[in-house]
């Protein structure tokens, strides 16, 4: 899969939006390649919008997995939910909940305004569907895409192939400039 994903990006212009399909099978594998990617191919700042994991969770995986998360900044949007204590971080904005998609937008905005960040990693469009109806999600995908390009970030959407709604993916792959469809390959576990 990571041979695949390099070659995928290999042609992308510098800022580019991109959703990946993947089989749930191979979700936290391929999350853990394009992140480990997109990191490394900007050495920058970049934003990670959790919704499948609360960051201490979050952090822990990554972190097991030797990726940096010193230039991550995360918007969590499940701890809340789930009733965890959040503590204090200036590294994570938690948001109340996946459902509140205008928080999770206003949780972007000083992360567009400050400039100094590359990319904005999304890792689930499929529990942002859960959370809410498939009409706010293709609403709220458009407004992260255009602000992506309008301060000429790169993007990346996950999607899980055997829970995405087909309307949301074909709605969804106008608004990118790729969609990756990794629903054909094997497990393969390296991340470096």
């Amino acid at each position: 899969m990571k041979k695949v994903l390099e070659n995928e990006f290999k042609n992308l212009p510098e800022n580019f939006v991109v959703m990946a399909i993947v089989p749930f099978k191979n979700f936290e594998e391929a999350n853990m390649h394009l992140l480990s990617m997109i990191i490394k191919r900007y050495n920058s700042k970049g934003s990670y919008i959790n919704i499948n994991r609360p960051y201490k969770s979050m952090v822990q995986l990554l972190d097991d997995k030797n990726i940096n998360t010193k230039n991550l900044f995360f918007i969590d949007c499940i701890t809340k939910e789930v009733r965890e204590s959040t503590g204090e971080n200036e590294n994570c904005y938690f948001v109340g909940s996946p459902s509140n998609l205008t928080e999770i937008a206003i949780a972007l905005d000083p992360v567009f305004k400050e400039g100094k960040h590359k990319f904005i990693f999304l890792d689930s469009l499929d529990t942002l569907a859960i959370y809410n109806p498939i009409e706010s999600v293709i609403k709220f995908a458009h407004f992260l895409t255009s602000k992506v390009r309008l301060h000429n970030l790169s993007g990346v959407m996950l999607a899980v192939h055997e829970n995405s709604d087909e309307r949301l993916m074909m709605d969804l792959a106008q608004f990118c400039d790729k969609v990756i469809d990794l629903r054909e390959f094997p497990t393969t576990a390296v991340y470096r």
